[in-house]
């Protein structure tokens, strides 16, 4: 790894992308996809739960042996609190998915290897987004940078396909990733560290395993439209999420 990262960071980076969507979607295999949760096992999640693990160890013993955490953002946050909004529309953001409050759908174990699976995956994609791929490119085109660092990682959900029947969901996550990655690339470009977004993203994912379907925001689409279905509600949540994320990057582009 280390002869084809000083030979060409951005390849680095594919290889690593590769890497994970391949092995995570084999891994995914084995438990039949995310979708119903309640009828999984603990032994079914355990194959794709080892798998992310794995490659979060694997991605930062070899940065932190190389001596790139400060490159790769795996340091302290170097920007202003208050130029950063002290992080206020971030929260906000990663806490979306629970606007229907939340509650526990799967047996507890389950639940809990599900929800480390998801967080640990968050971690792992920001390394590879936003620490390989974004900080490859940067040093030759920053406005290709951003704009590839974000696109890629949206529409790399597109492959959650293969593991639900939810199209529409897919898709509009899809949306709403691309505008959390340009979020995530400026917070990483502007305060020279992942953790910020590492910990909106792993909360984000993390949560979402005691998101409830209906509740609070369900109502409220209701009373706006006069009808709540599901498709419905999806769209509402992930034009919020994109109007938030959009928001705060235009923000921190221009003040931070």
């Amino acid at each position: 790894m280390k002869k084809l990262y000083e030979k060409n960071e951005v390849n680095f980076a594919l290889v690593w992308i590769a890497i994970y969507v391949v092995v995570m979607n084999i891994a995914l295999q084995f438990c039949g996809g995310f979708d119903d949760l309640a009828s999984k096992t603990v032994g079914q999640l355990l194959v794709p739960v080892l798998c992310i693990v794995a490659l979060a160890a694997a991605a930062t013993v070899w940065i932190v042996r190389n001596g790139l955490a400060e490159k790769f953002g795996l340091c302290s946050f170097k920007g202003n609190g208050k130029a950063f909004s002290w992080f206020i529309p971030l929260i906000v953001l990663s806490c979306i998915n629970l606007v229907n409050g939340v509650g526990l759908t799967a047996p507890l174990a389950v639940t809990l290897l599900m929800m480390v699976n998801k967080a640990i995956a968050g971690y792992v994609e920001e390394v590879i987004f936003r620490g390989f791929l974004f900080r490859g490119m940067a040093k030759n085109n920053l406005r290709s940078a951003i704009i590839v660092s974000a696109v890629t990682f949206g529409a790399g959900h597109i492959v959650n396909l293969a593991n639900t029947e939810d199209i529409l969901g897919v898709l509009l996550q899809v949306c709403y990733a691309i505008a959390i990655g340009f979020l995530y690339t400026i917070i990483v470009y502007k305060g020279g560290s992942l953790w910020p977004c590492v910990t909106s993203h792993m909360f984000i994912n993390g949560s979402s395993v005691f998101a409830l379907e209906k509740g609070a925001f369900t109502a409220l689409v209701a009373a706006v439209f006069g009808h709540a279905a599901p498709e419905l509600v999806q769209a509402c949540s992930a034009v919020l999420l994109m109007v938030i994320a959009g928001g705060y990057a235009w923000w921190l582009w221009k003040k931070a």
